[in-house]
């Protein structure tokens, strides 16, 4: 995607061609408020991990921290060292899965943090929660144990 194709969302008309690709007369009404949008691409190959690195805002890596992560976030900074870009503006989004364990969350969150993760997600699907909740008391105590709350 390339970064051109952000000005549907900042400018009232586009018009460009890119190869063989022609928008014409496009826009939004209204625009959004935040322009430009940002765009986070996940992925879990190099082709990806490139693809972010030259073309994102941020990214979700799609593994957990260890040697495939460091491999990744080595290849994501060589492509945006190669786009003229500064990887170090680039948000990464680590992903944790609640397993009915608020500590072994904090120690998986603790991780990514870590491993230079900007976001997290706590992922409380398919955990066996019966309820709106139950999803809301698994992430409040989430939330206790990393030292953050309401």
């Amino acid at each position: 995607m390339p970064r051109c194709n952000r000005w549907v969302w900042t400018e009232q008309i586009v018009t460009h061609t890119i190869g063989n690709e022609r928008i014409v007369a496009a826009g939004l009404s209204p625009l959004p408020v935040q322009r430009p949008i940002p765009v986070w691409l996940g992925g879990q190959s190099p082709a990806a991990y490139r693809r972010a690195g030259r073309l994102a805002d941020g990214w979700f890596p799609q593994i957990q921290p260890g040697q495939s992560l460091d491999d990744a976030i080595r290849i994501v900074s060589e492509a945006a060292l190669a786009a003229g870009r500064d990887s170090a503006t680039l948000g990464m989004e680590g992903r944790v899965s609640w397993r009915g364990n608020a500590d072994e969350a904090a120690i998986a969150v603790a991780r990514w943090r870590d491993a230079g993760a900007t976001h997290i997600s706590i992922n409380t699907m398919n955990a066996g929660l019966a309820t709106v909740d139950d999803h809301l008391r698994a992430l409040d105590s989430v939330a206790a144990a990393v030292g953050i709350g309401r």
